[in-house]
């Protein structure tokens, strides 16, 4: 084999308080991946679609990180082409540069044969992520190569555990970032109550996909107390926003990675009134780009 053809979807980073830690796989939106070998031994990125701006220097780009790690890795001396084909939008906080970076390194698998573990192309695909945010964090790459809900059990080593979720409505309001990343910004100084509310709240969303319980599981992923509220500064009216959002009935509402895009969990019945109360509240921003009526999904990343 020397082509592969992958769909690769987005994930949801953090998922209110596991900050690095926890990440959840969408049905929608999706890019694509052709990938293929050839004997120059050198590493071409095409962005085929709305560009975006998306940097194809192999430095620069997420998805040639990855390659970089894996031919340097495996000290294998191929070419590799690669078409990312664009259908969702990039600098939102979707998990879309750990997606290309995901989705290379696990058709590069299937092309060589490596039969490389989950963990071992988890831990390779995140350090494209530093083209990104300047972190090789995982949740998002392991989501995407994993689907599902994905916990980071441990760092060094890697380890990513793949929990079940069971399917429920997400809505999206899609915004980009005013700038490249917030990580920077970020202070892990929460005080001692704090902390011990945000270790509770982890523990709640574990035990909610365990129980099926979407009301637990929207109301444990509502509370962050590291990254939402650098994020949430960033997003005109956050707050007031999320209020109205809860008020009207939806179960969870917390910021989508790195921002600025926004998630609420609800019930089926009450999908469209929220998209509807989503774009109404955030269309005047900016950075506004769509609202986008998606769900959880078990599967990761999948050939065409």
């Amino acid at each position: 084999m020397r082509e592969i053809h992958l769909r690769v979807q987005a994930t949801i980073g953090n998922v209110g308080p596991g900050y690095d830690i926890f990440a959840l796989s969408l049905d929608e939106p999706c890019d694509e991946i052709k990938i293929g070998l050839n004997n120059s031994k050198k590493i071409v990125i095409k962005i085929i679609g709305d560009n975006q701006n998306i940097p194809v220097a192999i430095d620069e780009n997420t998805a040639g990180l990855a390659i970089s790690e894996l031919l340097k890795r495996k000290n294998i001396s191929f070419g590799v082409s690669l078409e990312i084909i664009k259908k969702m939008p990039s600098g939102c906080g979707l998990g879309t540069t750990g997606a290309s970076a995901a989705a290379c390194v696990f058709g590069l698998n299937k092309l060589l044969d490596l039969n490389l573990s989950g963990n071992e192309m988890i831990d390779i695909a995140r350090r494209g992520e530093v083209a990104s945010g300047g972190s090789p964090h995982a949740d998002n790459v392991a989501a995407s190569v994993l689907g599902g809900f994905v916990l980071i059990k441990s760092y060094n080593p890697i380890e990513v555990l793949k929990l079940k979720i069971s399917e429920f409505p997400i809505v999206l309001a899609i915004m980009k970032k005013n700038q490249r990343t917030t990580r920077g910004f970020i202070t892990y100084d929460i005080g001692e109550e704090k902390l011990k509310e945000q270790i509770a709240h982890c523990s709640s969303v574990i035990h909610a996909i365990h129980t099926k319980d979407i009301e637990e599981f929207g109301k444990a992923i509502s509370i962050d107390y590291v990254a939402e509220p650098i994020r949430g500064a960033a997003i005109p009216e956050y707050y007031k926003i999320k209020k109205k959002i809860l008020d009207a009935g939806a179960l969870g509402f917390n910021i989508s990675g790195g921002g600025s895009s926004v998630f609420a969990v609800c019930a089926e019945n009450k999908i469209d009134e929220i998209a509807d109360l989503m774009e109404k509240n955030f269309s005047q921003n900016p950075n506004f780009i769509e609202i986008i009526k998606t769900k959880t999904s078990n599967v990761g990343i999948r050939k065409i």
